[in-house]
C-alpha cells in the first residue's frame, strides 16, 4: 500500500526517488545552500506555494494529455526535473558519506546514472496515472532557508495523501530538495536504499553504479 501511495505521488510530479516500501517516516536535514534566505515573510511563502501549484499543473498536463507519446511524455518529464529539482543535491544527499569516498569519475558517473534512473524507472509507468489531483494547503519557514510547501493530494478512491514539499531558494529560483509523503523523507528512503546496496556490495560504490547501471 506504501509503494502505491508514493507511486501516486510521483504519478503527479514528484520524481525524486524510488522509494522503499515499509520505510520509517523521520525528518531529513538535505545539506544547506549558503545562501540564507529570508522565508518568513509572506510574499516569499506566496511565491513558493506558487512554484508548487505550477509545477504539478505541468506534470499534471502532459500525464493526462492522451494526445502525447511515450516520448513526449518522457521528454516532458526530464525537462520538468532539471527545471525544478535539484538533482544533484539531492543524487548526493541520497550517496551519503559515500560521495565523499568515491572518486571524481565515480561521482560524475553517478549523478549521470541517478538522473537517468529517475527518468527511466518512471516514465515506463505513467500510464498509471488515473486523475489524481493535488492541493496546496499552505507552507511554513523550514530552517531558516527553506520553505516547506504543504499539498494534499486527491484520488478517485482513497484517503487524501498528505505531502509536503521542501523548496530552497537557489539564487532567486525555487528548486524541490525533498518531498515527504505522510511523514515520509523521499530523500531519507533513497539514502537508506542505496546505503543498503552498497552494504551487500562489502561496502564498495561501484556496487551500487553497477545496480544503477542496469536502471
Amino acid at each position: 500500500m506504501k509503494h502505491l501511495l508514493l507511486f501516486a505521488t510521483i504519478a503527479v510530479a514528484l520524481p525524486v526517488s524510488v522509494a522503499v516500501a515499509g520505510m520509517l517516516s523521520g525528518h531529513v536535514d538535505v545539506p544547506r545552500s549558503s545562501l540564507s534566505v529570508d522565508v518568513s515573510g509572506s510574499d516569499v511563502a506566496h511565491s513558493a506555494e506558487g512554484f508548487i501549484t505550477d509545477l504539478t499543473s505541468e506534470g499534471i498536463g502532459f500525464l493526462a494529455d492522451d494526445g502525447m507519446s511515450d516520448a513526449d511524455r518522457k521528454a516532458g518529464f526530464k525537462k520538468l526535473l532539471n527545471n525544478n529539482f535539484d538533482m544533484n543535491t539531492i543524487a548526493r544527499f541520497s550517496l551519503g558519506s559515500n560521495w565523499r569516498n568515491a572518486s571524481k569519475a565515480q561521482q560524475d558517473e553517478y549523478l549521470g546514472l541517478f538522473k537517468a534512473m529517475i527518468v527511466n524507472v518512471y516514465s515506463e509507468r505513467f500510464n498509471n496515472y488515473s486523475g489524481q489531483k493535488l492541493s496546496v494547503t499552505g507552507s511554513r519557514a523550514e530552517g531558516g532557508s527553506d520553505i516547506l510547501v504543504h499539498s494534499l493530494m486527491t484520488q478517485a478512491s482513497g484517503p487524501k495523501v498528505k505531502i509536503d514539499w521542501r523548496v530552497r531558494d537557489r539564487s532567486g529560483k525555487f528548486q524541490v530538495v525533498d518531498v515527504i509523503v505522510e511523514g515520509v523523507s523521499m530523500a531519507m528512503t533513497q539514502r537508506s536504499d542505496f546505503s543498503s546496496v552498497i552494504q551487500r556490495g562489502g561496502g564498495d560504490i561501484e556496487a551500487l553504479l553497477a545496480h544503477l547501471r542496469k536502471s
